[in-house]
């Protein structure tokens, strides 16, 4: 058996415990694992035991916090990923949770970016550009991007442009050169190609 002797706050990372047994480091870990398993110095274990235990409460208290954030709103695998690394939890831990979510079909990039595609059309209209732009920043793979944008298809997209475009100017003088300029870098910031704003002009400004 062995007797763990100090635990000390990590210089860098305040919330981390230095854990050593014998006068020698074993490990890191949350502060708050250690209390949860009521570490303190003294107490004797096994080594590999205190490490299994470590480990055990280091993956349930990562999977709580994946979950935590799905709670929120969907997620896809790069963005938990990113969380759980950013928040000090090992990599190794990182991805046995992911597995385990995706097992559970509780992460799924395909249907995340399908059911981002349908929220954004629904909530704030964009062009396939700026979704496709949105959905690769939140590390999805390109070929699950695609497949999520095959439900906008030209005439969808067009009817998104000309409805927002429609919004954007109310009531605003048509005739006004401005009016139509803004109106152009606003809809290509939204994602919309120039053949689309050109469609879109077409149909607002047809007088010109």
């Amino acid at each position: 058996m062995s007797t763990i002797t100090a635990i000390e706050p990590q210089k860098r990372r305040e919330d981390r415990r230095s854990v050593f047994v014998d006068g020698q480091f074993l490990v890191g870990t949350h502060a708050d694992i250690v209390e949860i398993l009521g570490l303190k110095v003294g107490q004797s274990f096994d080594e590999d035991r205190l490490l299994e235990l470590l480990r055990a409460e280091t993956l349930r208290k990562a999977r709580e916090s994946a979950l935590r954030l799905l709670s929120y709103r969907d997620r896809s695998v790069s963005e938990i990923r990113r969380r759980l690394i950013g928040s000090d939890f090992p990599e190794d831990v990182v991805e046995e949770v992911i597995d385990q979510l995706i097992r559970n079909e509780l992460l799924d990039d395909e249907k995340f970016s399908q059911a981002w595609v349908k929220s954004r059309n629904a909530s704030k209209p964009m062009g396939k550009t700026r979704l496709a732009w949105e959905l690769r920043s939140k590390g999805v793979d390109a070929v699950k991007v695609e497949e999520a944008l095959e439900s906008i298809d030209e005439v969808t997209e067009f009817k998104l442009a000309l409805s927002v475009a429609e919004k954007k100017i109310g009531k605003a003088d048509r005739s006004d050169p401005g009016v139509k300029n803004r109106l152009g870098s606003f809809l290509q910031r939204r994602g919309f190609g120039w053949e689309v704003i050109g469609r879109v002009f077409n149909e607002l400004f047809s007088e010109d």
